[in-house]
């Protein structure tokens, strides 16, 4: 339930100092007993820190079942973000997904995702089960971004699978463009379907300040937030988020207690308890600042001769666009996105993303008017390097690929093995060719589209299929027996179950020529596959 509590408070942190303080000598894990045998460079690292990395004990709240400390931590953090429950995840917001999809979905379960989903979301339906019925999305060929799927697709999806359970979201994507959550809720709960959302990339959202409406806002079931992403927490912190009557909180308990570990790491849960309370306390003055360096850097940005910074208006199709997230285009520069990343190294930025012709910048609560400006500074050396080079030197003016994505399969053979092989050649008919353009300057080097997903098997059917390994070249028209993935964003070009079509080995062609190294195969070079075998 929503509680009216005190958010200056950190009850879980002030157990920990209240239990150091009792002085104890140990007889319990961890081994290096309050730091007394760390490694001398991990004690130089982290000293002061180690007297709270304590084992799990009956002194401090229990992390699988909390009802002192812990639990008041997590209630306050359901409050701070307009929840009804909150579960704190030391798994990332890959376990906090995890568990969102297992409460909602099991085997033989179809549930609805995006394109654009995480690998973690794939992972998720190895774990449960379910099957996922795409929808397409849209992509900005221009920039060479996902734009998300719209509401009317979303609705007509779930016409089209009304056996679907549930329906999942990114919102907002990676670079920051939201979705209609609002709408796509009220028709799924209308159609009794649950909603969950990733909204990694948006725990930092204040609609007062002008950015997308958070998924709880909008109505949405079950929320999993990234709060070391742009929030204050450690790396591998997450939370997840739920309300209403249509999660299963017993359920949800239950899974976390399967998929966290029993060994929690209490230093994390205390950053989730500080990264709350300083959200809760501070988060509308810190937003303020860091929507205003972000508002700097894109206006400096779009001044300097050969880059291009798009906003909102510049990103057609987009419902929402969260303003911390940067886009730096160098095509007026003949830059790839590789060759830009390689220079901004080089003046000591560091980049969270490259794709085509530009590069992605996080604008957090971290930032400072110092980094700033010393991006904008790197910019413009890079500019006066380059936008005097001779015309055909550089990879410029060249178009994206367009390409239909169309072609999915009829979901009602997908969890058929019998159905299998003549819908394999159906689809690679119509897939292969979709991975063509009129366009003469295409420089296939630039083409970011995903694939189409053509899925046959559920992710669970295929990963534990009997597998074997291939060479790439021989893979064609084969089920994909393992996922392949590039980070970031992390989102799979092949998942396990799908077919392996020329558009897919084309991309991780490209993929691997410009340097990428896959994350899920087997064989990272991709000189060979798992692929299903006999099937």
């Amino acid at each position: 339930m929503k509680q009216n509590i005190n958010q200056h408070r950190l009850p879980f942190v002030e157990s920990l100092e209240r239990y150091k303080e009792q002085h104890m000598v140990p007889f319990h894990t961890p081994g290096h007993k309050i730091g007394v045998g760390a490694p001398t460079l991990l004690t130089e690292w982290m000293g002061p820190a180690l007297p709270y990395d304590l084992g799990l004990m009956y002194a401090i709240d229990d992390y699988h079942e909390p009802e002192r400390e812990l639990l008041e931590a997590q209630q306050l953090a359901a409050q701070a973000f307009g929840a009804d429950h909150t579960w704190f995840s030391i798994n990332g917001t890959s376990g906090a997904i995890q568990m969102m999809i297992m409460s909602a979905v099991k085997e033989g379960d179809s549930i609805i995702i995006p394109r654009e989903a995480h690998c973690s979301v794939h992972n998720s339906l190895v774990l449960s089960g379910a099957t996922p019925i795409y929808m397409r999305g849209r992509f900005h060929q221009r920039w060479g971004i996902p734009t998300g799927v719209t509401a009317e697709e979303a609705i007509t999806t779930m016409d089209a699978h009304p056996e679907a359970k549930a329906i999942l979201l990114v919102h907002p994507n990676y670079y920051g463009i939201g979705v209609d959550v609002k709408r796509i809720v009220e028709a799924a709960h209308k159609r009794h379907m649950i909603v969950l959302v990733d909204e990694a990339h948006g725990p930092h959202l204040m609609p007062s300040l002008g950015m997308p409406m958070p998924a709880l806002e909008s109505g949405a079931d079950l929320v999993a937030q990234s709060t070391h992403k742009l929030l204050g927490s450690l790396t591998q912190t997450s939370m997840l988020h739920g309300q209403g009557t249509h999660i299963d909180v017993n359920r949800i308990q239950r899974l976390q207690q399967i998929l966290m570990s029993t060994s929690p790491n209490y230093i994390f849960l205390a950053s989730l308890d500080m990264a709350r309370h300083q959200w809760a306390t501070e988060g509308q003055s810190l937003m303020k600042q860091t929507l205003e360096l972000a508002r700097t850097l894109r206006r400096a940005l779009n001044e300097i001769p050969g880059i291009v910074c798009p906003g909102y208006e510049d990103i057609e199709g987009a419902f929402s666009f969260d303003e911390t997230k940067i886009i730096i285009d160098a095509k007026g520069l003949g830059l790839t996105a590789q060759e830009l990343e390689r220079e901004l190294r080089q003046r000591r930025i560091e980049v969270e993303l490259m794709k085509a012709y530009h590069v992605l910048l996080l604008i957090t609560i971290g930032d400072t008017e110092a980094s700033i400006q010393q991006v904008i500074e790197a910019v413009q050396g890079i500019s006066a390097m380059y936008r005097y080079k001779p015309e055909g030197s550089t990879k410029s003016g060249r178009a994206y690929a367009q390409r239909d994505n169309s072609c999915l399969l009829d979901q009602s053979n997908h969890t058929s093995f019998n159905t299998v092989n003549s819908a394999k050649n159906r689809i690679i008919d119509s897939v292969d060719d979709t991975y063509t353009t009129n366009d003469s300057d295409v420089d296939a080097s630039i083409i970011e589209i995903l694939p189409t997903p053509v899925v046959v098997l559920s992710p669970r059917q295929a990963f534990y299929a009997e597998l074997e390994e291939i060479p790439l070249e021989e893979a064609l028209g084969r089920i994909s027996g393992e996922t392949i993935t590039y980070y970031p964003p992390g989102i799979p070009c092949l998942g396990v179950g799908e077919i392996i079509t020329k558009e897919v080995l084309a991309y991780v062609g490209q993929k691997q020529r410009d340097g990428y190294v896959p994350n899920g195969a087997r064989d990272r070079q991709l000189k060979t596959i798992l692929v299903c075998k006999d099937i």
